[in-house]
C-alpha cells in the first residue's frame, strides 16, 4: 500500500508524466487503426449499371442538287458620273432625275459664252497662215528666203490649226450627253449653276444586265464556272435566275475569299441595285438526309455532324450541309441510310452503349 501511495504522489507533483502516457497510448491505437487492411469495396454487379434509352429514326437519303449558297448584293453592270470638263454656267438642264436616258441623250449645257467667236477668229487666222506659208514656201524656192523663215511660217500654220481643234473641243465639251442606255440616278447641278472642270454633273448607272455580287471561300471557288445558271431570292421573296459571268482569279487581301458577279436580264428595270439576297448556285446531284438542324452536334474537335447508332453502340459520323430550307437541312456524309438519334443525343457519347428505341420518321 506504501508503494502505491508512493506512486500516486509521484504522479500529483509530476502531472505531465500523465499527459505523456495518454499520448502515447493514443498514438498507438491511432497507429493500429492504420495498419488494418481496408475492407475490400464490393465489386459492382454488371447487371446493376443502367444502359441510356435513347430514340432512334432510320433516315433514308434522297438524290438532291449539290449546291454553293452565297449572300449577295445587287448593283449596276456600270455607273458612271458625268463631270464638267470645262468652266461655265449651267444653261439648260434636260433630264429629270430617276428617268431613262438613252446613249447621247443630253443631259445639261454649259454656255458657249465667247467660244463660237474664238472658232470664227481663229478660222479666218488660218486662212491667212496657210496664205503666209504657202509664200514663203516659193520665195524659198526662188532663193529669196531661207529654210528658217519656211519653218516659222508652218510652226504659226500648225499653232492655229491645234488652236481651233481646242475651241471645237470645249465648245462639243459643253453638251453634257449620256455615254451609254441607263438610269439617271443622281444630277448634281441646276440650272444657273456655276461649275469648274472636274465638278460632277451626274451619275448615271446601267441595270441592264442587273450584276448580284457575292464572296466565295478557297473551297467553293473550285465549284464554280462562269456560265453556271444560278437562282437569286431576294429579300423581298422574288426568285430570279441568272448566269455566274465573273469570278475573280485574286482573293480578297483581308477576307481571303473570291468575288463572283452573276448577271441577272432586267430590260424592263423591273429590280433595283443595292437589293440583299441569297444566291444559289447548282452543282452535281448527290444522295443526301433531310434532318432538322436541333440534331446536330460537335465532337471534341469542334467538327460539326450527327449521332447515331450502330449495334447498340452510339457513333458520331461528320458530315457535309448541302443545302437548307425552311424544314430542315440536307446532309452528305450518312450513306444511304442511317439510325439518327432523335432524342437523347445530348446524354451519350460516341462509343457508349445505348438501349435504342425505334420510331417512324417523319415524311
Amino acid at each position: 500500500m506504501s508503494n502505491i501511495k508512493q506512486g500516486r504522489q509521484m504522479l500529483a507533483e509530476r502531472p505531465y508524466i500523465i499527459a505523456i502516457i495518454i499520448t502515447v497510448i493514443l498514438v498507438l491505437w491511432m497507429a493500429s487503426g492504420v495498419t488494418q487492411e481496408p475492407e475490400a469495396p464490393a465489386q459492382k454487379n454488371k447487371n446493376n449499371v443502367v444502359i441510356p434509352k435513347v430514340k432512334v429514326e432510320t433516315r433514308y437519303a434522297d438524290t438532291v442538287n449539290d449546291s454553293v449558297e452565297l449572300y449577295g448584293r445587287t448593283e449596276p453592270d456600270r455607273i458612271t458620273t458625268l463631270k464638267a470638263e470645262i468652266s461655265g454656267k449651267i444653261e439648260q438642264v434636260l433630264a429629270k432625275r430617276g428617268s431613262f436616258v438613252k446613249k447621247g441623250q443630253i443631259i445639261a449645257k454649259i454656255a458657249i459664252n465667247d467660244l463660237e467667236s474664238q472658232l470664227q477668229r481663229s478660222r479666218a487666222l488660218l486662212a491667212q497662215r496657210k496664205i503666209e506659208y504657202a509664200g514663203a514656201k516659193t520665195l524659198n524656192a526662188d532663193g529669196y528666203q531661207g529654210k528658217v523663215q519656211v519653218a516659222s511660217a508652218k510652226a504659226n500654220l500648225e499653232a492655229v490649226k491645234a488652236d481651233i481643234k481646242r475651241l471645237e473641243l470645249n465648245i462639243e465639251h459643253t453638251v453634257i450627253v449620256a455615254p451609254f442606255d441607263g438610269v439617271l440616278n443622281t444630277r448634281y447641278v441646276e440650272e444657273g449653276d456655276y461649275v469648274q472642270s472636274g465638278d460632277n454633273i451626274a451619275m448615271i448607272a446601267d441595270l441592264d444586265p442587273l450584276i448580284v455580287r457575292a464572296y466565295v471561300t478557297e473551297n467553293q471557288v473550285s465549284q464554280i464556272s462562269v456560265n453556271q445558271s444560278a437562282s437569286i431570292r431576294l429579300l423581298n421573296h422574288e426568285s430570279i435566275d441568272g448566269v455566274v459571268r465573273y469570278i475573280a482569279s485574286v482573293a480578297d487581301d483581308a477576307t481571303n475569299t473570291f468575288k463572283v458577279e452573276i448577271a441577272i436580264e432586267n430590260s424592263d428595270y423591273r429590280f433595283l441595285a443595292g437589293l440583299s439576297g441569297e444566291v444559289d448556285i447548282a452543282l452535281q446531284q448527290v444522295p443526301a438526309i433531310k434532318i432538322s438542324p436541333a440534331l446536330l452536334a460537335l465532337d471534341e474537335l469542334g467538327n460539326i455532324g450527327v449521332k447515331t447508332v450502330e449495334n447498340n453502340i452510339v457513333k458520331f459520323t461528320a458530315i457535309d450541309i448541302v443545302k437548307s430550307e425552311n424544314d430542315g437541312i440536307w446532309l452528305t456524309g450518312l450513306g444511304q441510310q442511317a439510325d439518327i438519334i432523335t432524342l437523347g443525343q445530348g446524354f451519350v457519347r460516341a462509343g457508349d452503349e445505348v438501349n435504342p428505341v425505334m420510331s417512324i420518321a417523319e415524311k
